[in-house]
């Protein structure tokens, strides 16, 4: 992703939604976890030729993503205006954090624009930072990582989801039986 969409992103989230307020908050960690695989469940298998990203924020007790997704990509290159997803964050809302696919042609790695988005944002209590891979492996970051390398090594595996042509595979197979 592009780091300046990233840093225009940023100041977007500060300058009209509401930060995490109390330090005794509870971070809703396995609740943005789940809300993410979710949204991998939907979007992960559309992520062939392109890239989803999306915000991830709690209003009203309910937590929601506002996703964009990218032009196609060349390449497995794709660069994503974050802030079409901001813009489509409620007023009020509470960020906790974001998620993106890699197209299915892509790479399995982060890019120091995907180090440096999510380090933008990395100062808002709560925030947590996630991808996935071509495969279908969905994995959790530090969003504070300074380098790719050290996102990297902070990587934890959160689930999977499936490829669409694995789908398929296991409709005809279903059928078949």
């Amino acid at each position: 992703m592009n780091a300046a969409y990233h840093i225009a992103t940023a100041a977007t989230l500060l300058g009209g939604l509401t930060l995490p307020a109390a330090a005794t908050d509870d971070c809703p960690r396995e609740e943005v976890a789940e809300h993410v695989r979710q949204q991998y469940d939907l979007y992960g298998p559309l992520s062939d030729g392109r890239e989803y990203f999306g915000f991830i924020y709690r209003l009203d007790g309910a937590i929601r993503s506002a996703v964009t997704r990218s032009g196609r990509c060349t390449r497995g290159n794709c660069l994503t205006d974050t802030a079409g997803a901001a813009a489509l964050i409620p007023r009020g809302a509470k960020i906790l954090g974001e998620w993106h696919s890699h197209p299915h042609d892509g790479s399995a790695a982060l890019s120091a624009e995907d180090v440096r988005g999510a380090k933008n944002n990395a100062h808002i209590r709560c925030y947590s930072a996630y991808y996935s891979k071509p495969d279908g492996e969905i994995l959790s970051w530090e969003p504070g990582s300074t380098s790719v390398p050290v996102a990297m090594a902070s990587r934890v595996s959160i689930g999977h989801f499936e490829l669409q042509a694995e789908k398929n595979l296991m409709a005809d197979t279903d059928r078949d039986r």
